[in-house]
């Protein structure tokens, strides 16, 4: 199911301004999408003639909490092109079954769109899907120099990439077989013998849509293959399902001083010629005993097969057997499984509750802070605030993940940008404040992290002020202004001093001290209730170790 390179592919520049599920505004010059190969070209799924009486159902799964919760939303567009005006009414009903399922493992705050249609295959087809876009996001948040399908690019980043693009109102396009004869429409994952089950199908076409796709593509008759699609800038860039994937002697198939790009090497060990093709990710091979996972790798290359699927022979009659190219008949697999979970977590998808029970990582993780605050200080002054990330002694296992911070003001040390913690241990972490210029500076920073015990990702508030370099106080107009009765005077300190804050009228006299102490760093809300004094303009003075400055109020009663 390896996309292809198409002459025609549109290149798309984004042009608006994007906020993530990080927290982090992006750029609009830094993320690019690009219109995926058509459906057809990327992914087929066919049937076998065995009957393996198979049935894993969502409701048996390990990794299927009783509490669990959607923390995604599928929205199905459906569309008939075999003589109908929909879908027929059962193949509804188990489409949306699966969708429920898929909802319970993956985390976005964007509906991921799909249109999904029924229409005539080729023999022995049992559907077809893909996404309609892939997109680079900028780092931190994304690998550098790496396509995300667009699904994904939408929930790491929170941002609706396809309600934004004029071109495609659908994340994932996917096609069903309706002239297939031996469908099992059935949700209870007891398919009767000589059918397949069709929720199976459906849960493992998504499964594509959302970035079960490498960009490897193979010429069996040249035996050539090749991988990557071109940036604007006319630079080939890979998949993140690329980044992990391997020869069987441990060589990165994106190596190009061992498989030029494109070479007959690189069709040799994508074709399993190099002791197989497996994927690396660290979350995956933790769930497979610690082993690589075999990837489909057949000689010659299978196009809509190879590379893009796990190991047929591997995953037969296994909790991990959705993503095979084929599926047996009398069976069911009503999860993505613990591999495919883990293969999620790697490439940077954020995962709901069920992917996280699959993975069966127990780590349970308490952040010291909910808000940093920095305080006053001045522009290009260094500041240093600290929070602790724990694993609970509770917990099983490490507790691993990743800090994500992007504000021209703030920064991590590039140690902490991941971590891995034992249970029972705390890492101490710290953020930097540096601020370029005059202004109040609001940031998050978020936590992403392999936990079940909290939301995925944990946020923190970063607050900090910062005058210019020569500065020692602010003081600001009062609010609201004109005012009846009362308003607000704030004033911001750099430092420890001693302060007073009077209010004169315009012939000299002081009609109120508000403030005469000695404060510290910080800023400070000060309440003038003026409910004594006549309508009229007043000046409001503050005295900051000998440093004066003065505004004006008007009252207006």
């Amino acid at each position: 199911m390896s996309f292809k390179k198409i002459g025609s592919l549109l290149l798309l520049t984004l042009v608006y301004s994007v906020t993530g599920l990080y927290g982090q505004d992006i750029n609009a010059d830094d993320i690019q999408v690009m219109a995926a190969p058509e459906v057809g070209q990327v992914c087929t799924f066919e049937p076998t003639d065995l009957n393996t009486r198979h049935f894993i159902g969502h409701r048996d799964v390990a990794g299927k909490s009783p509490s669990s919760r959607a923390t995604s939303d599928f929205d199905i567009t459906f569309r008939n092109d075999c003589g109908g005006d929909t879908f027929p009414e059962e193949t509804v009903e188990a489409f949306n079954f699966a969708m429920s399922i898929w909802e319970t493992h993956l985390q976005s705050s964007v509906p991921v769109r799909i249109q999904a249609t029924w229409r005539a295959l080729g023999d022995n087809v049992l559907g077809s899907a893909g996404p309609t876009l892939i997109a680079q996001v900028p780092s931190p948040v994304g690998v550098s120099n790496t396509w995300y399908a667009v699904a994904q690019a939408s929930a790491m980043t929170g941002q609706d990439i396809v309600g934004q693009n004029p071109d495609t109102n659908f994340d994932i396009v996917m096609n069903i077989n309706c002239n297939f004869d031996d469908w099992y429409f059935g949700t209870d994952a007891n398919t009767p013998p000589g059918l397949i089950d069709f929720v199976t199908v459906v849960l493992h076409e998504v499964g594509h849509g959302i970035g079960f796709i490498g960009s490897i593509n193979g010429d069996p008759e040249l035996q050539v293959a090749e991988w990557g699609f071109q940036s604007n800038d006319g630079t080939n860039f890979p998949i993140i399902y690329d980044r992990s994937a391997e020869d069987g002697q441990g060589i990165s198939l994106l190596n190009e001083s061992i498989y030029p790009n494109p070479s007959p090497d690189l069709y040799e060990a994508i074709t399993g010629q190099n002791d197989g093709v497996v994927f690396t990710g660290t979350e995956a091979t933790l769930v497979f005993g610690g082993l690589p996972v075999p990837l489909f790798a057949p000689f010659p290359w299978q196009g809509g097969s190879s590379y893009s699927h796990l190991d047929q022979q591997e995953f037969t009659n296994t909790d991990n057997a959705l993503m095979r190219p084929q599926i047996d008949r009398q069976s069911a697999t009503h999860t993505p499984g613990p591999v495919f979970c883990g293969m999620l977590s790697d490439m940077g998808w954020p995962l709901g509750s069920n992917c996280l029970e699959l993975v069966g990582v127990e780590s349970a993780i308490s952040v010291g802070s909910s808000v940093l605050n920095f305080g006053v200080s001045n522009v290009n002054s260094i500041v240093t605030e600290r929070f602790d990330i724990t694993n609970l002694p509770s917990a099983e296992d490490p507790l691993s993940g990743r800090i994500v911070l992007e504000n021209p003001n703030y920064t991590i040390p590039e140690s902490q940008e991941t971590f891995s913690i034992d249970p029972g241990t705390t890492l101490e972490a710290a953020v930097r404040y540096n601020p370029t210029n005059a202004d109040i500076h609001d940031a998050e920073l978020v936590i992403f992290h392999n936990s079940s015990n909290q939301p995925n990702p944990l946020r923190i508030e970063l607050n900090g002020e910062a005058l210019e370099e020569d500065r020692t106080f602010a003081l600001d107009q009062n609010f609201p202004n004109p005012f009846n009765t009362s308003t607000q005077i704030e004033y911001a300190l750099t430092g420890t001093f001693d302060v007073r804050l009077d209010v004169f009228n315009t012939i000299g006299q002081r009609v109120a001290t508000l403030v005469d102490e000695q404060q510290t760093e910080g800023r400070y809300p000060v309440d003038f209730n003026a409910s004594g004094l006549a309508s009229g303009m007043y000046l409001y003075r503050i005295v900051v170790d000998g440093r004066v400055q003065t505004r004006k109020l008007m009252l207006v009663k």
